[in-house]
């Protein structure tokens, strides 16, 4: 039997908190939560010795079931996980492994089994499984898997807690390793639950000032008892409209971090944060509490910009960009993770904006510290593209409805055979060998006794005036007066090339042929109305095209 942690016991200890790229006053004196907000189960530590008769009666009547139909089999070790039991057989030599996999049907129907899964073979032994799913399941509590010398390993930087695998092993994840993460099953299949793991997972390491969260929730209600956390960059952004601000921000975040990384000569967010400081760094409280204070401004006024325009281009003007030298160097910066909770409402709202701006992240964002976790229940070709899928390479595949499905989220089918209730395949980074797994379990009212804990901590230090910016839905100023971003000019040239085939202006038409979302749509209309190529708006009418629309402006 496993012994419960003394209350307040505590996976790691915090750190010393030091200057870092966001704001971090009041966050001196925080401290990580202990085991004692989670629960601990006792019951669920169950010997598999107390199955032995009915696992033996199941094993043979599949040996039975093999013969019957002139399949040659011998039997093989029994493995008992919390959600599924796999049984291993050994073919005859020279039988094809394919001809086991023909009895699917066959063997379900005599183990009386809802579903079963067949792993011909076994990676990288030479037996082939069968898994059935267990009449009793048994949950995996995450206080459990906190517990495990394995999530509290050194060598994982941002430790994930997943589940245990069907040999009761931990598995736990590096979203440093990863570096992005995509989630995705079916309604009920366990995807909210996992989200909420990996969340919890992040709260027991990292205080607001070594890790930052943008949590982005088109559904409203998944990530709202996560709004008091003050690891929040801005409060959980709920209308779609404003996600590619919150995205792009992101990105001019990561392109201000590698500009800074090259002024000092180092390659990462690692080796930024480790590197021997110079005694120009090394500065005085004084110095450091000023310090603090120039770089918060520079971080709002930063977010303030990209949720002004909606949608930032993802390369910078060069008239915007900022001599390496004037650059202020924290001294640290802390882990940026975004979790997006629900990308098919995002790629209904505005696909090519948000494609683009997560595809952007996710191709160079890991070295300055910053990663994605896309989470969705609709896994279609249309919401999870190619461009996402080739730049997330870590999946966790919960219960999908077909193996269409599960070819869209894994490039492999599987997924479609689970069980659902937290049953899971993993892909871990770098690997082509799936993970079966059953989920973590964290409760409602767990998660929320560890929200109210960091929460009563320390006040959030959301600034004002981003929150004016995203409360009046991120809408742009005058947009003659801007710079425009090579980006920009480029989605312009899209946009005269539809106002010359349709002889019409209006932010609907560049939505619907382009595909843009209604903020960049109504952005790229200010731009042409300064510049004299559309007429002023007329109540619902289109806008008229004033002159010949030329490439040349």
């Amino acid at each position: 039997k496993k012994v419960a942690p003394l209350a307040g016991a505590r996976p790691f200890e915090r750190k010393k908190p030091t200057h870092t790229g966001l704001s971090t006053e009041g966050f001196e004196d925080y401290e990580l939560p202990g085991f004692d907000l989670l629960e601990f189960d006792e019951e669920n530590d169950v010997e598999p010795e107390d199955f032995s008769e009915e696992l033996l009666a199941t094993q043979t009547m599949i040996i039975e079931t093999c013969r019957a139909f002139g399949v040659e089999v011998t039997a093989g070790d029994i493995t008992r996980g919390p959600t599924i039991t796999r049984y291993e057989i050994y073919p005859a030599i020279g039988l094809r492994v394919s001809r086991i996999t023909q009895l699917e049907a066959d063997l379900a129907r005599a183990t009386k089994a809802e579903r079963i899964n067949i792993l011909a073979p076994i990676p990288g032994k030479d037996t082939v499984g069968i898994e059935i799913a267990n009449d009793d399941r048994v949950a995996v509590a995450l206080r459990e898997l906190l517990q495990d010398e394995s999530f509290r390993s050194s060598k994982r930087k941002i430790p994930l807690a997943l589940g245990k695998d069907v040999y009761g092993n931990t598995v736990v994840g590096d979203l440093a390793a990863m570096p992005h993460c995509l989630v995705a099953g079916a309604t009920g299949a366990g995807k909210s639950v996992c989200i909420n793991s990996i969340i919890t997972s992040i709260l027991y390491k990292f205080g607001p000032d070594e890790l930052r969260f943008i949590m982005i929730d088109p559904k409203v209600v998944e990530m709202q008892v996560y709004a008091k956390l003050p690891h929040l960059v801005v409060p959980v952004v709920t209308d779609p409209k404003r996600v590619v601000g919150a995205l792009n921000w992101c990105v001019n975040e990561m392109e201000r971090r590698y500009k800074i990384f090259a002024k000092l000569g180092v390659r990462n967010f690692d080796s930024f944060n480790n590197r021997v400081r110079t005694e120009e760094e090394v500065v005085t409280p004084e110095e450091q509490e000023d310090l603090d204070s120039i770089v918060d401004e520079e971080a709002v006024e930063s977010m303030a910009k990209a949720f002004e325009d909606g949608d930032l281009g993802p390369v910078a003007s060069q008239d915007d960009e900022v001599d390496e030298d004037d650059l202020e160097v924290p001294d640290r910066f802390p882990y940026i993770v975004v979790i997006i909770d629900e990308l098919a409402d995002l790629m209904q709202t505005a696909p090519a904006d948000v494609e683009g701006a997560i595809a952007r992240i996710a191709q160079k964002a890991r070295a300055a510290g910053i990663h994605l976790i896309v989470a969705t229940q609709t896994p279609r070709a249309d919401v999870v593209t190619g461009i996402i899928k080739a730049n997330i390479p870590s999946r966790i595949a919960f219960q999908v409805s077909s193996s269409l499905d599960s070819r869209v989220i894994l490039d492999n089918k599987g997924a479609e055979k689970l069980v659902g209730k937290g049953d899971m395949l993993f892909l871990p980074p770098g690997s082509a060998k799936l993970e079966r797994a059953q989920g973590a379990f964290v409760s409602d009212e767990e998660v929320e006794q560890i929200v109210n804990f960091c929460a009563n901590q320390t006040e959030q230090r959301f600034e004002e005036s981003i929150q004016k910016v995203i409360e009046s839905g991120g809408s742009g100023g005058d947009a003659g007066g801007e710079e425009v971003s090579d980006a920009d000019e480029e989605t312009l040239e899209r946009c005269m090339e539809v106002l010359r085939a349709e002889g019409k202006a209006s932010t609907s038409l560049l939505q619907r042929r382009l595909r843009l979302g209604y903020t960049r749509a109504a952005r790229m209309i200010d731009i042409l109305e300064a510049r004299g190529i559309v007429g002023p708006a007329d109540g619902a009418k289109p806008r008229e095209v004033l002159i010949p629309v030329t490439g040349d402006e």
